[in-house]
């Protein structure tokens, strides 16, 4: 099936650029931490097709949610292939969860509460996610640097002690550390800070990790940018002073660095009207469908046309909503387009695919491009009916 016969707009998934992707980081871990898992993010696209192929690779499905624990089980994850985060974790599958082996990192006050009620502590894949403070990380490495982060236990307020106490049990604390923190520049020296702040709390605690989850928030897929090597390579050697490589394993949660360059978005011209102030170009994909923060300003594309074309001065390439700032980019001082041209966005496969809502136009096509080089379709398009059907009580 040739793409350029499809109806835009659709997502397009290289399934061999997402293996790719996967590669580097399994390779990484073989080399560096070989007693490790690999967990993929599934909120940074929750596809089906995208929850069984990982499974397909040996990934873990790591969710944070209730709906996404039960999605990944429907997509075929054993509870063990399962990371269950986030602060909403309801006390029953939580409880459950735990119960059947999926690792359960804590991050609430009411995830200790129902380690309590259910008595749930001393598990060996239950994990304390811990809030680590901004001033363990170099200057302009972080965010939220008065207010700190909002998620895990704080050293500081007194809530880790609390955690680490009713976890272990009264024995000695065997949980899981979990170190997620979002970072600003994804430098390796975030994780290294973070592991540096980690093997401090082990000394404190006598703290004895059965597990590491460094958490995601690595580049990837980008050149000139750190790849899965050079952050492996910096968590192993920081690690490596506290704890036994061979004994401890490591979980990493990579999202959009192994499915962000793996989609393209493909679009096709709609309109083209001069305003006497510019060239205005509506196509039927949307800031809805590529931008979800709507902070964007530019963005790779790639132009097909056919013929011969004037260049233009200015054109403003907008979407399909009626909303006036749903302009996607700029283009000055190129070649003119023209309606049944088409643009396609690469590297677009983070919290786009299933974040952008059924806002005016509903959820479009997802095809994936096998390894083989046949294209398929995993997601039909959402239809009238579909829509009706999810919000009609009828």
């Amino acid at each position: 099936m040739e793409t350029e016969k499809l109806e835009t707009p659709f997502f397009l998934v290289d399934q061999a650029e997402f293996d790719h992707n996967l590669n580097g980081f399994l390779d990484a871990l073989g080399s560096f931490w070989p007693h490790s898992s690999l967990a993929y993010s599934v909120k940074t696209n929750s596809l089906p097709w995208v929850l069984q192929h990982i499974k397909t690779r040996g990934v873990l499905a790591e969710v944070v949610s209730d709906e996404e624990y039960l999605l990944a089980r429907r997509c075929g994850h054993e509870p063990a292939g399962i990371v269950f985060n986030g602060p909403i974790k309801s006390p029953g599958l939580l409880a459950k969860a735990a119960r059947e082996g999926a690792y359960v990192n804590l991050d609430s006050q009411s995830d200790l509460v129902c380690v309590q009620e259910e008595g749930l502590a001393g598990l060996p894949n239950l994990g304390i996610r811990i809030n680590i403070p901004p001033t363990a990380f170099g200057q302009g490495d972080v965010g939220y640097t008065e207010d700190g982060f909002r998620f895990g236990f704080s050293q500081q307020g007194g809530g880790l002690a609390q955690a680490v106490a009713a976890v272990s049990g009264g024995g000695p604390c065997k949980a899981g550390m979990h170190l997620h923190c979002n970072s600003l520049t994804r430098s390796v020296e975030v994780y290294r800070a973070a592991a540096r702040y980690a093997v401090g709390l082990m000394r404190r605690y006598h703290w004895q990790p059965a597990y590491i989850d460094m958490g995601g928030g690595f580049f990837g897929g980008l050149a000139g940018k750190p790849t899965a090597n050079d952050y492996v390579k910096a968590i192993a050697e920081e690690f490596g002073k506290a704890v036994d490589l061979s004994k401890t394993r490591l979980l990493l949660e990579p999202g959009v660095s192994v499915i962000g360059s793996a989609v393209s978005f493909h679009t096709r011209v709609l309109d083209v009207k001069d305003t006497g102030f510019a060239r205005i170009v509506t196509t039927d994909g949307s800031r809805v469908n590529m931008d979800p923060l709507w902070k964007k300003t530019r963005y790779p594309y790639e132009i097909r046309a056919e013929g011969p074309r004037p260049v233009c001065k200015k054109q403003i390439i907008c979407g399909y909503t009626c909303m006036d700032h749903d302009r996607i980019m700029k283009l000055e001082n190129e070649r003119e387009l023209w309606v049944g041209d088409r643009i396609i966005y690469p590297k677009i496969g983070a919290y786009t695919v299933t974040f952008g809502g059924p806002f005016i136009r509903y959820f479009p096509d997802v095809y994936v491009k096998e390894a083989g080089g046949s294209v398929r379709r995993v997601r039909r398009r959402m239809d009238v009916e579909d829509y009706y059907r999810i919000h009609s009580m009828e």
